[in-house]
């Protein structure tokens, strides 16, 4: 079965990196941008604050600060603390009074100690929480916990709306968070804050914002993958660590640069090939963006490389595992309206398979390209709730060089392309929170060696609904998912049409199944689901999906790209309840522990698969 996981194919332990890199880039991407990283920036989350700060918002007035040669300072917390009235906040984040979010300050006035836990980050600046359920935050936050750009509407829902991934205190995607605010420095209520705001002249319109993530995962595996992994039990552990800078030359020009560095090991492990779970340290993200205000938009260009998360969750999101996530070469642009926004995006992916520090090259065998748009409803009052709605359309269009599909007894080497059309409306309606998806998906996959070419014809549907509790103690969440995704038919020729369908680029794990022990193709699910603030900083998700496979005639795949060998009689797959557990210790130190038990169906373990337990711990430090 080594076919089975392109992700996991079984590999030595990769030596430590040497203590002389080689700073060139196969890619060709320009080695400029690499100093705006310092290689050590990310030890300052783990050293003691050396520099006083300003009070919070809950403190003590502050004299405003002398008048500056600079024009107008950005809005302070100070100046922009709201009434308890204003204030809508996230189920899973906030309470629903100021006074509630800022605890009594500290003894010592000014000073942001490490292990403090006032204003802490919305839940939602997890990566891995890009999936979860999220209620709307259709009024601003405070500056000091909301990190967003200047997008509008569109920046509900922690800003998953703009296309740029989940951005609140922290952000998926680290060149996403705006500190601006920051060149005021009443607005500085944490000992990481100088790094965030440096300013480089006399205005501070030029400034660098360093960032930083340490992040260990450790996994527990009984009969991994079904039992197809004859390592039993699999105990692994992942480290990953990158630093960032992002360079703002005025209003219009920025860059952005990130390392990034991961190894990974444990006892009687498997896995860890090909470049995504160990990784010597390279250029992460490299890019240029150029942006300014035409056509009544704030329209921007990229260029280089970078992260992608302009796409619902269940087509790709920020990557939980393998430990490196995906990146990408090409152009981006983008506009912004005050309802409507465009994206549209020409990428190559990135190949990090070399293990010589330094030589990522921009990969040809993976694209990726399209458009996507999304339209705000205007907010609207339902059931006495504030309610924002968004209808999103899109075309996602991919190639990849390698995509084998499934046979009656193993696989069919072969490229492939698609061209995926599809649509989302999602948000909420009161205390109803959902998310309505569909897609098409055409193309062709042509076998190997010249092979005949067969069209695609396959679809893809995907909800969530959920009622929100805002009256309950915990504001819970209870709903429903339930997602059909078609599958093939082996049992035709070569050159019949091809029904599954595809979506390669690792959607998120909390969507479906923690375990990833399987893809999100050829399937039905149903099962209900349930999020619950347990505590002002700890979070509870539960689900429970029962899954079969849409097409009996085709594999139960482990992931889009890599099929299981068994071939079981009858659609009934799996049973798989799950449960994760997340604890924000402070702003910079996240916990989470994650279980799920795999109840195989009896066509399974009829077929050679096993039931078993998969559990995960993760540990984030951040700043």
């Amino acid at each position: 079965m080594n076919h089975l996981f392109a992700r996991s194919a079984g590999a030595p332990v990769s030596r430590l990196c040497s203590a002389r890199f080689r700073f060139s880039f196969s890619s060709g991407l320009s080695t400029g941008l690499l100093w705006l990283v310092p290689a050590g920036a990310l030890l300052a989350v783990l050293v003691p604050p050396v520099a006083a700060h300003a009070q919070s918002a809950a403190a003590q007035p502050v004299p405003a600060p002398a008048p500056a040669p600079a024009p107008a300072p950005a809005p302070s917390v100070v100046r922009q603390t709201q009434h308890a009235h204003d204030i809508n906040v996230s189920h899973d984040t906030m309470p629903a009074r100021l006074s509630d979010v800022i605890r009594t300050p500290p003894k010592t006035p000014g000073r942001g100690g490490f292990w403090d836990n006032m204003l802490l980050p919305p839940l939602t600046s997890r990566p891995e929480a890009y999936g979860q359920p999220q209620s709307l935050e259709l009024k601003p936050l405070p500056t000091s916990l909301m990190h967003q750009g200047p997008w509008g509407v569109f920046n509900a829902n922690t800003g998953a709306a703009a296309g740029f991934g989940t951005v609140a205190y922290y952000a998926v995607s680290r060149w996403a968070e705006d500190w601006s605010s920051l060149r005021d420095k009443r607005n500085h209520i944490d000992w990481a804050d100088p790094l965030k705001y440096i300013p480089l002249n006399n205005s501070g319109s030029i400034y660098l914002t360093l960032s930083g993530n340490f992040r260990h995962h450790g996994f527990y595996d009984q009969r991994a993958a079904f039992g197809t992994i004859k390592k039993d039990p699999s105990y692994r552990s992942t480290l990953r660590w990158n630093a960032g800078a992002d360079l703002h030359l005025g209003e219009h020009v920025r860059l952005y640069g990130e390392l990034m560095s991961a190894q990974a090991g444990g006892i009687n492990y498997y896995g860890y090939a090909g470049g995504r779970w160990r990784s010597k340290l390279d250029a992460q993200q490299a890019f240029v963006e150029v942006k300014g205000h035409m056509l009544g938009a704030t329209m921007g260009a990229m260029v280089g490389r970078m992260s992608f998360l302009d796409a619902p969750p269940y087509v790709t999101a920020g990557s939980v595992y393998p430990t490196i996530p995906y990146s990408w070469n090409g152009l981006r642009g983008y506009a912004f309206w005050k309802r409507f926004r465009v994206d549209l995006f020409d990428l190559t992916l990135t190949n990090n398979a070399p293990t010589t520090a330094f030589h990522d090259q921009v990969g040809w065998r993976t694209r990726l390209f399209g458009a996507y748009t999304s339209y705000a409803i205007p907010n609207f009052k339902f059931m006495e709730r504030n309610s924002q709605v968004f209808v999103d359309t899109f075309y996602l269009g991919y190639t990849l060089s390698s995509n084998p599909i499934a046979s009656t007894t193993g696989t069919i080497a072969g490229s492939t392309h698609r061209d995926t059309p599809g649509t989302r409306i999602w948000g909420n309606a009161g205390p109803i929170e959902f998310s309505l998806g569909g897609m098409w998906q055409g193309g062709n996959f042509r076998a190997a060696k010249n092979g005949p070419q067969r069209a695609v014809s396959a679809y893809s549907f995907n909800g969530t609904v959920s009622w929100r509790f805002a009256k309950w103690w915990g504001r819970p969440a209870i709903g429903i998912q339930a997602d059909a995704i078609s599958g093939g038919d082996t049992r035709k020729s070569q050159t019949s049409n091809w029904g599954n369908f595809l979506s390669p680029f690792v959607p998120s794990a909390y969507y479906l199944d923690m375990s990833t022990y399987i893809g999100n193709s050829n399937l039905i699910d149903v099962g209900p689901l349930a999020t619950i603030a347990t505590s002002r900083n700890t979070s509870l998700l539960l689900k429970v999906p029962v899954i079969w496979r849409n097409s009996t005639h085709d594999a139960i795949y482990a992931n889009p790209t890599a099929a299981y060998s068994f071939r079981p009689q009858g659609g009934y797959t799996a049973t798989m309840p799950q449960a994760s557990f997340t604890w924000r210790a402070t702003r910079h130190v996240t916990f989470s522990l994650d279980g799920e038990y795999i109840f195989a169906s009896r066509a399974m373990i009829k077929a050679g698969a096993s039931s078993g337990a998969y559990v995960q711990s993760n540990l984030e430090l951040t700043f």
